[in-house]
Parts: C-alpha cells; sequence; structure tokens
C-alpha cells in the first residue's frame, strides 16, 4: 500500500498536469506539456499514475484531437470527458501543419507505440487499475442502435468479438447497457473515431461542388490521386506528413504482424514483447486494432453490418430505412483506409511464397468482420503463421470492405465532392491489385516514424511489385465479386457522375476497363458458386 503522500502527490501533479493541458494552445506551450507528462510517468510507478489516467488523460484526448474546447471540469475515472467536434486547434491537427515539424516529432514521440505512455498504459491494464464508459453517441451507428435496445445489448458481446467482456449494465439508469473499456482499448477507440468525426464535420461545412472545369484530354493525369504526374508526390509528402497518418502506421507496424509473430517487429517494445506461449496479448492487440478500425471506418452506418445468417442466429436485425438516401462517403476517410487495407494485403505479399497452401474451402464465403463462421462468434484467430496470417486479416475485411465500397457506388449525392468517391475508388483499385504493393511503398512512412532509410530498409527485406502471376490466382477468385458485382454498381455510379467531373469519372472508367479486360481473360473462365454478399 502506497505511503498517503505519495497519493496526494500523485494527485495533485495530475490535476497540475490536467491544467497545463487545457492551458497549452501554442506549440512552444506543447512541448513543455509532452514533455511534463512523459517526466511524471517516467517517475511513477503504474499504481502512482492512476490518477493520472482518471483525470489527466481523458483531457489530453480532448485536446490532442481537439474535442470539447470549453471542457472546464475534470472526468472521474468512468465518467471521462466526452469530446464533441474537432476543432481545428487540436493538437494533433496543429502539428501537422508544414511548419511545425518539430512539434509534430515532439508528440508522435509521445504518443508511439513504444514510448512511456503506451508503456505506463501496458501496466496501468495490466493491473486493470482504470475502467473508462465509453459515450455511446460516439459508437458506430449499427452498435448505438444495439445498444438502444434491451434484448439486443445483451447480445452484443456475442455478436461482436469486439465488445467481449465490455457490455456492461449501467449502474446509474439500470437496465441500458454501457461499453466499459480499459486505457488502451479507451484510446484507440478515440483514435479510429477521430477521421470519421472530422470528416462528418468537414462534409457538413463543404456539401457543395464547384462547377466542373472544361473537359480537356490533357488535364487527366492530374485530376485524381493515383494517376497524376508531378502533383502526386506533392499529394503524398503531404498524406506521408500527417501526424495522424505516422501515428496509424506506427500503430499497425508495432500492433498487427504481417510476418510471422515471432519475426522481429521493430516498432515493439519490450514490454509488448511476450512469448506466445505465456500471453496472448500480441494476438489480442492485433484483432483489436484491426477489429476496432474495421467498424468505425468499414461498417459504422451499415444497414447490413453483419452477415443475415448471423443476424438471424441471433435474433438480430437493423431496420437501418434511413441510411438508403443518398449518404456522402466521409471526407478524407478514404485516404487512411486505403493506407489500413494496403498494409493488411501487404501480408499477402511478404508470405506469397506460402500462398499457395492456403485453404480456401468455400468460393468466397463473407465472414463478418471479426472473423465469424456458421454464425457463431471467434474469439482468437491463429495467426501465427504468414500464411494463416494472410488469410484471417483478408477474411477480416472481405465483407465490411465490399459494403464500404457499394454504399458509394449506391448512395453517394450528385452534389458531394468528387474527391472523397475517388478515394473510395482508389481503394477499392489497390484491393483488387495487391501483387502492385511493395515494401517500398511505405519506405517514406518508415523514414519519417522509424527513421530508417531507404537504403537499409532495402537491405532488410527485399519486396519488389512483381505484376500479377499465377500465385495470385486463388486470391482473386475468393475475393470475386470485387472484379464483377462491383464492376456493375460503379458502372451506375460513373453514369450518375459523368457531367459532374468528366476528367475523374473518365479516367476511372479507363482503370476499370482495363481491369476488367484482364480479369475476363480465359485462364479466369472456371466454374465456382459466389456466395452473395449484399
Amino acid at each position: 500500500m502506497l505511503p498517503h503522500s505519495y497519493t496526494v502527490d500523485s494527485l495533485s501533479q495530475s490535476e497540475d498536469l490536467a491544467s497545463a493541458i487545457l492551458a497549452s494552445a501554442n506549440p512552444s506551450q506543447i512541448a513543455a506539456t509532452c514533455s511534463s507528462i512523459d517526466s511524471f510517468l517516467h517517475s511513477h510507478t503504474p499504481d502512482q499514475s492512476r490518477h493520472f489516467f482518471s483525470i489527466t488523460f481523458p483531457t489530453l484526448i480532448c485536446k490532442l484531437f481537439g474535442f470539447n474546447e470549453n471542457a472546464t471540469s475534470l472526468p472521474q475515472p468512468q465518467q471521462p470527458q466526452k469530446p464533441q467536434h474537432p476543432q481545428s486547434n487540436g493538437w494533433i491537427e496543429l502539428a501537422s501543419q508544414p511548419n511545425h515539424q518539430d512539434l509534430s516529432s515532439k508528440i508522435f514521440s509521445l504518443l508511439s507505440p513504444n514510448g512511456t505512455l503506451m508503456n505506463s498504459i501496458s501496466a496501468v491494464d495490466r493491473h486493470s487499475l482504470v475502467k473508462y464508459v465509453f459515450p455511446v453517441e460516439r459508437l458506430p451507428e449499427w452498435v448505438r442502435f444495439m445498444l438502444s435496445s434491451e434484448k439486443d445489448c445483451r447480445v452484443l458481446s456475442d455478436l461482436c468479438p469486439l465488445f467481449k467482456g465490455k457490455v456492461k449494465e449501467d449502474s446509474v439508469k439500470g437496465s441500458l447497457c454501457q461499453i466499459q473499456l480499459n486505457v488502451f482499448e479507451y484510446y484507440l477507440f478515440w483514435f479510429a473515431y477521430y477521421p470519421v468525426c472530422k470528416g462528418n464535420s468537414e462534409n457538413l461545412e463543404s456539401n457543395t461542388v464547384k462547377k466542373s472545369k472544361k473537359f480537356r484530354l490533357e488535364n487527366w493525369t492530374n485530376s485524381i490521386r493515383g494517376f497524376s504526374g508531378s502533383s502526386k508526390r506533392e499529394v503524398e509528402q503531404k498524406f506521408e506528413g500527417n501526424l495522424y497518418v505516422q501515428l496509424l502506421y506506427a500503430y499497425l507496424r508495432a500492433f498487427v504482424p504481417i510476418f510471422d509473430l515471432g519475426a522481429h517487429q521493430p516498432y515493439r517494445s519490450s514490454i509488448l514483447n511476450y512469448s506466445l506461449k505465456c500471453d496472448g496479448s500480441i494476438i489480442f492487440r492485433a484483432e483489436f486494432l484491426v477489429n476496432v478500425l474495421v467498424h468505425y471506418w468499414l461498417v459504422d452506418n451499415d444497414f447490413s453490418p453483419l452477415p443475415v445468417n448471423v443476424c438471424k442466429s441471433f435474433g438480430v436485425s437493423f431496420p437501418f430505412r434511413s441510411v438508403l438516401g443518398e449518404t456522402p462517403p466521409t471526407s478524407g476517410l478514404g485516404e487512411v483506409v486505403k493506407l489500413f487495407v494496403k498494409y493488411l494485403n501487404l501480408s499477402s505479399v511478404i508470405s506469397m511464397d506460402g500462398f499457395d497452401n492456403i485453404e480456401y474451402s468455400e468460393s468466397p464465403r463473407w465472414r463478418a468482420s471479426g472473423g465469424f463462421e456458421s454464425g457463431k462468434s471467434r474469439d482468437v484467430v491463429s495467426v501465427s503463421s504468414s500464411a494463416s496470417s494472410v488469410g484471417s486479416w483478408n477474411s477480416w475485411i472481405q465483407r465490411p470492405l465490399f459494403r464500404f465500397i457499394l454504399r458509394t457506388f449506391l448512395f453517394c449525392p450528385v452534389g458531394s465532392s468528387i474527391k472523397n468517391a475517388s478515394q473510395v475508388f482508389s481503394v477499392w483499385v489497390s484491393y483488387m491489385e495487391p501483387w502492385t504493393i511493395s515494401l517500398d511503398d511505405f519506405a517514406e512512412l518508415d523514414e519519417i516514424v522509424n527513421g530508417s532509410s531507404k537504403d537499409s530498409r532495402k537491405q532488410e527485406a527485399q519486396s519488389q511489385a512483381s505484376g500479377y502471376s499465377q500465385l495470385w490466382q486463388r486470391f482473386v477468385l475468393s475475393n470475386y465479386l470485387y472484379y464483377s458485382s462491383l464492376v456493375m454498381h460503379f458502372i451506375g455510379f460513373a453514369h450518375k457522375f459523368l457531367h459532374t467531373d468528366p476528367e475523374v469519372i473518365v479516367q476511372m472508367v479507363l482503370k476499370v476497363w482495363f481491369l476488367t479486360i484482364f480479369f475476363l481473360s480465359s485462364e479466369f473462365s472456371v466454374c465456382f458458386n459466389p456466395i452473395s454478399m449484399i
């Protein structure tokens, strides 16, 4: 038991840090506060850090993401501040500006997966010292619907592994349920929610489309990211210089293995480097991060968030008729989704030597995100081998990603910006061509995040995009509806938007046309039974 003086000192320091965080507005103040936080966590044990995570940490999240700038009261352990809408003066937004690179490095060092804060989070969670109640209104829409019904909230834990053991009865309101999270889970929930909330706010601010400029063939190469020339590098530098993107990539590299789980993970701290024989935390963190990003970014307001057979087995239905109206893609979300999808597909590229041994026993069987099969939840997915890793990550994103792209093609209103739809289109094309992905695609982010040069990365692993080969045939067949059904829906989308922005649409059509010609070649004229995912 800690002496009373240590407890009082920890409490007062935590309150002082919370006040300093709220008062930090310019780069020098923010940098000084980050140093103070790091110093505090270095000098306190996990039990002494309890007050920091009860009082200071929720305030830190508010300032990092620019939420709830007018908050004045300090939160209680299970009643933290409820961030509202992201503001332009959030720390991450401010640090992503080109002239604030030093601030970006300071905040990244604080939040990095091998930093002091993340190590302290692991230590606190290991002893279950702090729990938070996550605000229901900030959960994905389909989860909010489940929690609104006493009957449905009882099966949520079994229906979705992401919420297993986290749905608790509200001690204040009685029958209603709430989501209780540990510190690591609480942080990643807000991390995943941030681009969704930010993008939706931007959609509200700019819901009109500028008049399309005159159609000119010579402007095609500058019309869309991924097909442009000199402007492509400028856009990518802006994307890679975004602090949120750097953190996302660092968390994926640290917590989601693309090699064998026993392989060296450059971002993993010693506190997370457990033996699989003794601790399943590596698998848990990998599955949790993939799951939370899938449900916030890909599923969210889907009117069919889970397969019909799964819902029937639990007696659950989702009458989301309102979303069948026109809904614009979330602004900017497509960029981070593309990075997420490319990273997971990188495991297919790296493990190609063992890809031919993967069993696709059923032509495309679309499992629920989080891994469902035959209506039963799967608690732990084995990703201990390279080949198994490929199959597991792909099966987790197949259905939700398909429906994410499908909803864009079906429900994107003509009055919305074509830029957001083009980002989703780019995600689709990237997913259909995993053989074009290589480690070099992540070299710039590695250099920024890990401090490794491109030359040193080439010495670590050689992975160059080698183009399509027969080894990829099973991948194509298991994802056949991406190459067939989505093409038909894209044609309807392109027809609707043709007069909105001809340059972008024609460039999209050309790309799909070339892909379609290739994949309708004779080698794919085989018989199989694709199962509908709609």
